[in-house]
């Protein structure tokens, strides 16, 4: 497939913060404090790409590990996030769900999903307006467990509507073992779809309070949602 129509609409970079010894030791991540949110998966984006989303599908990004020392009370998921471009002023409302699986890196080939660990509610999403790039984000139930290790997004599109969007794509080289794409033959690679850049998309963790399993502070959640008809 051609990348006919690609648009580029906006570079998002984002800067790692770290902290260094006076001795000049080498950097290590700084300390997060319960309540921060990490975004991890590919959270930026670059390009538009037409024809490429017809919804009826499920998308998956891998997530790297979480376990950095940087949160004492470790990270739990909170959402999963896709971004999706409408051209015009729609009228589209879709079915989603989201899941989180950990990482099964005993495949010689790459990580491939593993347990499931966290679901969502089925939700409606849309219509989305005005027009533009939207953040699809869907929350997570609160009772989801705390992760440090490597684990896969997953976000399923369980109808379609008439107007549909243009699917996004991070900066950068698509690389392997890092986003697929499943219309109901199962997962398909997105570095074999000559995409431009690993989809953009990417899972929401929260830091916790050592020791604790609190629950989820659904304000801090930035969902962007369609308003109801």
């Amino acid at each position: 497939m051609t990348r006919t129509g690609t648009t580029i609409i906006m570079l998002l970079l984002t800067l790692a913060a770290s902290t260094t010894t006076a001795a000049g030791h080498a950097a290590e991540a700084e300390l997060c404090k319960p309540g921060e949110m990490r975004k991890c998966g590919h959270p930026t984006y670059y390009w538009t790409l037409e024809d490429r989303f017809k919804g009826n599908e499920s998308y998956r990004v891998f997530c790297g590990p979480l376990g950095d020392g940087s949160c004492e009370g470790g990270w739990k998921p909170v959402s999963v996030t896709m971004y999706l471009y409408w051209e015009e002023t729609n009228t589209c409302a879709m079915t989603v769900q989201a899941e989180i699986h950990e990482s099964d890196s005993n495949d010689p080939a790459g990580p491939r999903a593993g347990r499931l660990v966290a679901t969502s509610e089925v939700t409606t999403v849309g219509p989305f307006r005005p027009a533009g790039l939207w953040a699809v984000t869907v929350p997570l139930s609160g009772n989801a467990p705390v992760l440090d290790g490597p684990c896969f997004a997953t976000i399923s599109f369980l109808d379609t509507c008439a107007e549909l969007p243009s699917m996004v794509a991070a900066p950068g080289a698509c690389v392997e073992n890092r986003s697929w794409k499943d219309t109901g033959g199962g997962w398909v690679d997105m570095h074999a779809l000559d995409l431009p850049g690993n989809l953009s998309a990417y899972a929401t963790f929260e830091c916790q309070r050592p020791g604790e399993d609190q629950p989820v502070a659904w304000s801090t959640i930035k969902s962007m949602y369609g308003e109801s008809e």
